[in-house]
């Protein structure tokens, strides 16, 4: 495996990671997004953080045993917990130990994640738009960018003549042009294969709206003990990326930092071990209320459980 790979995942549950805080706003509790453009994002932060506590799963014999008292603390001091330093987890992503002031940054990085085509209901089923610099990315070099207020298919509308076709992205109706372009062949394993036969390709000032315009919105409610009604005031919003969206994010192992080839393809393997738990355990908050599963689609198949 090369020391560098792009990651494509979807969301299997709405994905809620938030921003810390209330807003003042539509919502409570916001999530991540990008400073410049408002997109929602995947920090790389909540990835390698969830991928370090997951690969110790798919550890086996000693080496497990060794992460999972450091993860746990046990025959360690207080200020060394998930810090020994000398277990495969702490080498693989890095560790602060507080008591001996020694620290050593990983040998993998984790970079944050972006979307890459977000699911949007329409009268002609559902879609999943998105940008021709994001699929010149990916090296979709024939895309083009559609016109200001013109979108781009990859699909057939039925009836509908084809110099007149139009179609709605939520409160949009804009005119269209069926175009030849898809996703990158990583992209198309499992749940990939199907959200590439519907892309929408939309003009690059349009798509943040049509993004932050079609987030996932629930309201939840704390409940009185002693009543088990709705305990007043106690009313909150969150936003999360809903089902069904594509994402991406890069992954880099610095084989400098590797002994050897074989170090480097071990830390790969652990990583990857650790990403397949995405799934069924899910990452972001509020998973244990049917959010966060995200299945990653590109996993080498030495990585899976």
């Amino acid at each position: 495996m090369n020391n560098s790979k792009t990651f494509f995942a979807v969301t299997i549950d709405p994905l809620h990671i938030g921003a810390g805080g209330y807003r003042l706003g539509r919502v409570d509790n916001t999530i991540v997004r990008e400073p410049g453009s408002g997109l929602p994002k995947l920090p790389g932060t909540s990835i390698s953080g969830v991928c370090r506590n997951y690969a110790i799963y798919g550890l086996e014999n000693g080496d497990k045993d060794k992460a999972e008292k450091c993860a746990m603390g046990k025959d360690l001091d207080p200020k060394e917990k998930n810090n020994c330093g000398q277990c495969v987890i702490c080498k693989t992503f890095g560790y602060a130990n507080g008591k001996t002031q020694k620290s050593q940054i990983g040998k993998v990085k984790f970079f944050d994640g972006t979307i890459t085509a977000f699911p949007v209901s329409t009268l002609a089923g559902p879609v999943w738009v998105t940008t021709a610099s994001i699929l010149k990315g990916l090296g979709q070099e024939n895309v083009k960018e559609p016109g200001r207020e013109e979108l781009f298919i990859n699909f057939d509308l039925p009836g509908q003549k084809k110099d007149k076709q139009k179609l709605n992205l939520g409160w949009l109706y804009l005119p269209c042009k069926k175009k030849d372009f898809s996703l990158p062949d990583e992209a198309k394993n499992g749940p990939g294969a199907e959200i590439a036969k519907r892309l929408v390709v939309a003009p690059e000032w349009l798509f943040p709206e049509i993004v932050n315009a079609n987030l996932e919105v629930r309201t939840s409610v704390s409940i009185d003990f002693e009543t088990g009604a709705a305990d007043s005031g106690k009313l909150f919003t969150y936003e999360a990326i809903p089902r069904a969206a594509l994402v991406q994010f890069d992954v880099v192992v610095d084989e400098y930092r590797c002994a050897t080839d074989p170090d480097a393809d071990k830390v790969w393997n652990i990583v990857q071990k650790g990403m397949a738990l995405f799934e069924p355990l899910g990452l972001g908050g509020m998973n244990t209320r049917g959010f966060g599963r995200l299945k990653v689609l590109n996993l080498e198949s030495n990585g899976g459980q």
